[in-house]
């Protein structure tokens, strides 16, 4: 809606709401008036009659004299009445209307939002001005607000153009500079859908999965880069994130692997090289652990104390069972509660049964065999309902989580109770 139709509408509803308010008075006043009338008949009607019983002799003239001057007085008095009557509805017809047109104007900006609708017309216009800063090179120089205007205005174009692959994919790059992830991540996928052959999609995607330091996510992009991998094994660029996202992951082997593809490229004094380089001496410090502490865990296992593991008996919420899918999986996972590293220890995934339920989680579960529960002295563990065999989080689905310390060579019980609904 153009301002001048808003403008018109607004201005058609307050006079509906002066008639409204002004509808009774001019009622009432109208029927002051016939009122009036009829009583001047009705005085009129008396005089002829007293004029007939005089003549009749029924009164005397004295008799006569003082009936009209009565009638007289009192319509003199009926008259100042109805007078000041009048004269004094204007005041609660002017506080009525005021309040009356107050109260709409009120309702009606707040029903519809109008600094919200202002806001996106505004950044509607300013579309074209923020678009040529960008494609000039001058993006430096936009300020918080003129981005946040440029995403709304954006989001305001492809709703009429759904299937435009390029605005989903700005629109998307321009949510992640804002921190907005979900949403990126979200308008990003529509991108690569709707474009599955653009190999640029695809590496945007995932770069926004690799800012959000999910494990779900992280894994998911290394899906995505080992599969571009395969197609331009030469590409450093992507060797160089497949690096940085295996190291986020703790996997030694791409880690390793995939920088020294990039490592005569990088400034050996990068941070990024640098932290690179750690990384890998760190997860090459903890396979030498796990290595050395293997005889030790092989005795205690001919002590009779057996392997780590975890019983872990699974139960839903009320809320939970209630929104269970027919169908779908549960995955429980064991990650280090000591650290950022979201990569799981071990894993588990099964197809959905009756509830509760009990699943075993051990060494042998391990998704890398120099990172297993015997690696980690605490524990995060966590079970979660999945539609799919996707492990990305995705919206709607149900988990639960317990941390717990890790008993080295023994059977430790937990129970997990899936109440959190992920958004």
């Amino acid at each position: 809606m153009m301002w001048s139709e808003f403008y018109l509408v607004i201005s058609g509803l307050i006079t509906l709401i002066l008639l409204i308010v002004a509808f009774p008075w001019l009622r009432s006043k109208n029927h002051a008036k016939a009122d009036s009338l009829s009583n001047t008949q009705i005085v009129k009607q008396r005089l002829q009659e007293l004029d007939r019983e005089e003549r009749e002799g029924l009164i005397s003239a004295g008799d006569k004299a003082q009936a009209v001057d009565e009638l007289k007085v009192a319509l003199v008095d009926e008259s100042a009445f109805a007078s000041q009557k009048t004269g004094t509805a204007w005041l609660p017809l002017a506080v009525g209307a005021t309040i009356a047109i107050a109260t709409a104007v009120s309702v009606y900006a707040h029903v519809n939002q109008l600094a919200k609708v202002k806001h996106a017309s505004d950044a509607m216009a300013a579309l074209p001005e923020l678009s040529q800063q960008l494609a000039t090179g001058n993006g430096n120089n936009l300020s918080q607000q003129d981005m946040i205007s440029l995403a709304l205005a954006l989001r305001q174009q492809i709703r009429s153009l759904p299937e435009d692959d390029s605005g989903w994919m700005v629109y998307g790059r321009l949510m992640l500079s804002l921190g907005q992830e979900v949403q990126a991540i979200e308008a990003i996928e529509r991108a690569v859908n709707l474009a599955p052959d653009k190999k640029a999609n695809a590496i945007s995607l995932a770069q926004a999965l690799m800012t959000t330091g999910d494990v779900n996510n992280l894994s998911r992009a290394q899906g995505i880069l080992a599969n571009l991998l395969q197609e331009n094994a030469e590409n450093d660029n992507l060797a160089l994130m497949m690096a940085v996202v295996s190291a986020q992951l703790g996997d030694l082997e791409n880690t390793a692997f995939y920088y020294n593809q990039v490592k005569s490229k990088l400034p050996q004094d990068s941070e990024l090289a640098q932290s690179l380089v750690s990384r890998i001496a760190e997860l090459e410090g903890q396979v030498e652990k796990v290595t050395f502490s293997q005889p030790s865990n092989q005795s205690l296992d001919d002590a009779g104390q057996g392997m780590t593991e975890f019983s872990i008996t699974i139960s839903l919420s009320e809320a939970a069972s209630v929104s269970l899918p027919p169908e779908g999986f549960l995955v429980v996972f064991a990650q280090d509660a000591d650290s950022q590293n979201r990569m799981p220890a071990a894993v588990v995934k099964r197809p959905l049964s009756s509830f509760p339920l009990t699943v075993n989680l051990t060494v042998e579960n391990a998704m890398m065999p120099q990172f297993t529960l015997d690696s980690l002295e605490n524990v995060k563990l966590t079970a979660r309902i999945s539609e799919d065999e996707n492990v990305a989080v995705a919206a709607g689905e149900w988990e639960g989580s317990v941390q717990s310390k890790v008993s080295k060579g023994r059977n430790t019980a937990i129970s997990i109770t899936i109440n959190k609904e992920l958004q």
